[in-house]
């Protein structure tokens, strides 16, 4: 068991990783847009990508390592939230499926610490 748990570890840190980076460059698509009227969630988008990459950047030195899945499980949320009342269309609906991989990613990183 304790394999698994290390082999599945990695995998998830990467994912984390990718979907931190997409989340700053949506914000920043955002921004390039011209969206208005919804900045908080064009600037939580961006904060909650790098939030995801700076845990990861200190991910080894601490010492409760399901700090990264409480984190993922607040960006799901604040993503899904965020796309279904802030913003119509398209862009609502890429936050919702940006939250729906955050919850997943949740869920196994729960499963992996």
């Amino acid at each position: 068991m304790d394999e698994v748990r290390r082999s599945c570890k990695r995998p998830i840190l990467i994912a984390s990783g990718i979907l931190g980076f997409l989340l700053i460059v949506f914000g920043v698509v955002l921004i390039g847009l011209g969206i208005v009227g919804f900045d908080f969630v064009i600037i939580g988008t961006i904060i909650a990508g790098v939030l995801l990459l700076l845990l990861l950047g200190v991910n080894p030195f601490l010492r409760d390592k399901r700090i990264l899945c409480i984190t993922l499980v607040l960006v799901a949320l604040f993503l899904i939230i965020g796309g279904i009342i802030a913003l119509p269309g398209i862009i609502g609906l890429t936050m919702i499926g940006l939250g729906v991989v955050a919850a997943i990613l949740a869920v196994l990183c729960f499963n992996c610490f």
